[in-house]
Formats: structure tokens, sequence, C-alpha cells
């Protein structure tokens, strides 16, 4: 996280245009970092210090309230997740990260949150913010996520990058198969990818991030 937000300041980014954000204050201390809302520097704090949207966005199965860092203060957002095993939908990762968005995301879990996850991803401002992605997969949880299990530990030693949403999805898909130890990969999961997918207007690959 810091590597990135240097390398956006020497691009040109000024420091207090950067929000490193999640879903709670306490979920970012608990990560080590130092809550700051002062303009002139880089910006840390979580949905509870921003607030969400009062009028609940309705997409597909979801009607949810999205915190207002993502519809009001960003023009655009790095998503950045770690790769993990999910006891429901088999993998969190890019797309599982979006439930940090919204409000009461436990209430999107429900048969294996399918279809709510595609869903949400389809959102028009998601789809329209969320233009890269930066995936940790330095060390993972294979087994019991996601929920860290120090005995379920591997090390992929990887960064999965991507600026349009299929090819990582691809690669941590690959990633996992190839190179990780056995993971089960749900069939809703499966399913919510190809949704998402196929909502996408056509691109054309032009090669691996």
């Amino acid at each position: 996280m810091l590597a990135l937000c240097e390398r956006l300041q020497q691009a040109g980014v000024r420091a207090g245009d950067i929000l490193v954000w999640d879903r709670s204050n306490e979920a970012l201390e608990s990560a080590g970092f130092t809550i700051n809302t002062d303009p002139s520097r880089i910006r840390c704090y979580g949905n509870d210090t921003a607030g969400y949207e009062q009028l609940p966005t309705i997409q597909g199965s979801v009607k949810v309230n999205l915190t207002r860092i993502l519809t009001r203060e960003c023009d655009m957002v790095i998503n950045m997740p770690i790769l993990k095993d999910h006891d429901l939908v088999g993998v969190t990762f890019s797309l599982k990260n979006m439930y940090g968005v919204i409000e009461r995301p436990a209430e999107l879990h429900a048969n294996n949150c399918d279809p709510a996850l595609a869903d949400l991803c389809s959102i028009p401002v998601v789809r329209q913010k969320v233009r890269f992605t930066v995936g940790d997969a330095i060390s993972s949880v294979y087994e019991k996520g996601p929920v860290f299990h120090p005995e379920y530990l591997w090390h992929p030693n990887a960064l999965i990058v991507g600026a349009t949403r299929w090819p990582w999805i691809i690669r941590q898909l690959r990633c996992l198969r190839a190179n990780g130890p056995k993971l089960a990969c749900h069939r809703s999961r499966l399913w919510a990818v190809r949704r998402v997918i196929w909502s996408l207007p056509p691109i054309r690959r032009t090669g691996w991030a």
C-alpha cells in the first residue's frame, strides 16, 4: 500500500488526493494504519467515518447503501484484495472485495453469495470507478478462510495485476489451480464470475498485465 501511494505521487497525484480506505477505522488500525482526515496529506479512514448514502442502490437481486467514499470522494478506485479461501464462495479476491463498499455486507451472503456477488459488481458506479486491481497473493490461506489459520498458509509469492476484470479473474483461478494446494471453487462462484464478465462490454485482448 505504501509503495503504491509513493508511486502515485511520483506520477503526479497530490498526496491530498489519495485516500486509503476500508470498511472501518478499526480494520485499518488493526492492519497498522493510522487514521488521518487531513486533506493536505494522504488520508486514511473507513466507511464509518465517511458514512453511507441514505438512498439505497438497487441492482438485480441486491439493494444496498454504498459508502460515500465510493460515490462522492473518489474519481477512480484501485482495488487491492488479498487472495484467500472463503468458506461460502470458494475464494475471495477482487470481486468479493467489493463487499467493502456497502453497509451490512453480511446480508449478501445467502446462497453462497449467488447472485448477490455478481449483481453488486455490476452496479454502474462500481464498474465505472473500480478501474484497476493490484491483488496480493504473496501469501494466502487455502483452507477454512477467510479467517487466518497459520496451519493452512501457503506462499504463491505473486501480485495479480490488471486493468480490466477478466484477466485478473482468470489469473486468480489459474494461480490457485496451478500452484496452490487443493482449494474448492464453488459452482456458484464460477457462475457469479461468468455473470460479471457477460455484463461487461466487449474488450480486445492486448496481453497480460
